[in-house]
């Protein structure tokens, strides 16, 4: 058994089983967030989607979709790729705080918590990418220091994204 960040005020658990349909409602109620990046709401399936959705070449088992728990149920959900774009990098693919928990310092929980269980797993860095329709996540992840590292364009099914890459040594 793999142990998790711990977060402060929260538990962690990979989403798995019932969670799944957890993770659905909680991706439905951050419509806002999926409409932005993708252009559209999430679908009936986001949710299995998230749990197997890796580049074709890299291994399900160095991906981890962590739920985060708090009195008022799955409030966050994380998406990590372990080794990835090279060894000893972590991707973050999404992280997401329910609305009405937002501005709370839950994220800011959760990212530190991050940070320090990446580092334990032999992590040296957090990558991650940032759309420019969302400058509240460029905000939140230049606040922890993560510094652009390069731009892309993002291809997605209805939208084509500029993002910003962004890295942080740990």
């Amino acid at each position: 058994m793999i142990d998790l960040p711990a977060i402060e005020g929260a538990l962690t658990a990979l989403v798995s089983g019932s969670a799944v349909e957890e993770l659905q409602v909680l991706l439905e109620r951050c419509a806002d967030f999926e409409i932005l990046v993708t252009g559209a709401p999430p679908g009936p399936t986001a949710a299995e989607d998230l749990l197997v959705d890796a580049p074709e070449d890299h291994p399900l088992r160095d991906k981890f979709v962590i739920g985060v728990w708090t009195d008022q149920g799955l409030t966050a959900t994380i998406d990590l790729l372990r080794h990835f774009p090279q060894e000893h990098v972590w991707y973050v693919g999404l992280l997401l705080v329910a609305p009405e928990s937002r501005g709370q310092g839950l994220g800011r929980r959760i990212v530190e918590a991050l940070i320090d269980w990446v580092r334990r797993q032999g992590g040296r860095a957090l990558r991650l990418v940032v759309q420019e329709q969302n400058p509240r996540a460029m905000a939140f992840w230049r606040a922890h220091d993560f510094q652009p590292i390069g731009t892309a364009v993002q291809e997605l099914e209805a939208r084509t994204n500029q993002v910003t890459r962004m890295e942080r040594r740990i």
